[in-house]
């Protein structure tokens, strides 16, 4: 009935030789400095566009490692063992997050808030008691603060097992800094089942808050900047789209790294076939709850919320660009993701991911950008915005490359990566194979 164990060896023996290649070291740092560069630039020359171009960064970036990680919370929470080999790059993403949120609170307590038009302006009463700075600041320090909490003690257990599982194969091979995860290690029989548990009763109280947490973060963040206007499915559209560019990102990181982290025998289509379902799944949620904040305004006749919409959609220089962020986030993926060949094969795969991932960006700008530039100059916005990001790009590939090379690249002490062994395989007889 059970299949034969799968041999996870591969994924350990190569960790203690394993280092960042000097090309994605290089790469990282010079994207880190175009990074700087374009924020020192932005700060002295148009500082409201370039605390904004920080607000657009921080809602993809953040949004995208969060959402990463909550992939491998869902597969937790349904025992899912189809995307078990994606596991720790889900968790590489997920470590990042807590970085994100340092500097936004490093952006919130040294003059970010002076880009949000309630900071200067009167707001009505039931506006002024939310909008607050220092409740504002509260939340976002309290609310995230807690779930990137939850994300560590998920992602410690998570390690805990894998490296207590591969220092026991490597020996005094293992990296000395290994023992601050696996201090009192009791050995793989008694520990992995239990600390499996233990990121099941955590995995809960991680969906509860990344879905509460990420709704206020979307309101108070990116909506708050055009305070009279509000929309009841845009925090919905926010945090699902967080998790959309989460499996992005971890297509894009999985399928440029698993050659280097010798996993590549693990990472297989049918791997890439289910992931690339999900993705299409919430590219057609995308188009969907986009459409409906429209809908919503229109067949209600609400002139007052209008304004947001066709500033984004008809007026220059933001048409153009709402074009772009159409074609690349729904109608390019939704054509081309409709083929199920087309996502197990890994070139194609990985360049349709990276056009959605460039399709998110972009609409983080266009829905930020806007409410800040009062200007028809959408090239300025645009580099700055643009320059930041590479230096996060950098800080995010230099951050989880480090990582990855250290720890083994799939969960190779948890019982989730072997087959399942009450799974019944049922294969045709002789007679009506042929």
């Amino acid at each position: 009935m059970a299949s034969h164990k799968i041999d996870t060896s591969v994924a350990v023996d190569g960790i203690p030789t394993r280092s960042v290649p000097g090309a994605v070291k290089g790469a990282a740092g010079l994207g880190i400095l175009i990074g700087l560069g374009a924020a020192g630039y932005g700060l002295a020359t148009h500082k409201d566009l370039a605390l904004a171009s920080f607000v657009s960064n921080y809602m993809f970036w953040g949004g995208m490692a969060q959402g990463a990680l909550m992939l491998a919370v869902a597969m937790t929470l349904v025992k899912a063992r189809w995307g078990m080999p994606l596991k720790r790059y889900a968790e590489a993403f997920g470590l990042m997050f807590p970085v994100m949120y340092a500097l936004l609170l490093v952006f919130l307590l040294v003059g970010g808030l002076d880009i949000y038009p309630w900071m200067h302006e009167q707001m009505p009463a039931h506006k002024a008691i939310y909008l607050q700075p220092g409740f504002f600041v509260a939340r976002q320090a309290v609310g995230l603060g807690i779930l990137a909490t939850l994300s560590f003690v998920y992602i410690r257990s998570s390690l805990r097992a894998d490296l207590g599982t591969a220092a026991e194969r490597l020996g005094d091979k293992a990296p000395g800094w290994w023992s601050k995860f696996t201090s009192g290690w009791q050995g793989a029989d008694k520990e992995q089942q239990a600390l499996h548990e233990r990121q099941f009763a955590i995995a809960p109280l991680i969906a509860i808050f990344y879905a509460l947490t990420f709704t206020v973060m979307a309101v108070d963040m990116s909506m708050s900047l055009a305070p009279y206007w509000f929309a009841n499915m845009f925090p919905a559209w926010y945090f699902a789209s967080a998790f959309w560019s989460g499996l992005v990102g971890i297509a894009i990181l999985s399928l440029t790294t698993r050659k280097w982290l010798g996993v590549e025998s693990f990472l297989k289509p049918n791997v890439y076939h289910d992931l690339g379902k999900l993705t299409f799944g919430f590219t057609m949620f995308w188009g969907y709850t986009a459409f409906a904040q429209y809908l919503a305004i229109w067949y209600g006749n609400m002139t007052e919320e209008i304004g947001f919409i066709l500033l984004r959609t008809e007026v220059a220089p933001w048409d153009g660009l709402f074009k772009v962020v159409v074609s690349l986030c729904f109608l390019m993926p939704f054509s081309t993701l409709l083929s199920r060949g087309i996502k197990k094969i890994p070139s194609a795969y990985l360049g349709i991911t990276s056009l959605i991932a460039v399709g998110i960006f972009l609409e983080r700008f266009w829905v930020v950008m806007p409410s800040v530039q009062k200007e028809a100059d959408l090239v300025t916005p645009l580099i700055i915005t643009v320059g930041m990001g590479c230096g996060f790009l950098g800080l995010f590939a230099l951050g989880i490359t480090s990582f990855l090379s250290k720890v083994p690249a799939i969960p190779v002490g948890s019982p989730m990566i072997q087959p399942d062994p009450d799974h019944v395989h049922v294969h045709p007889s002789a007679e009506h194979a042929h």
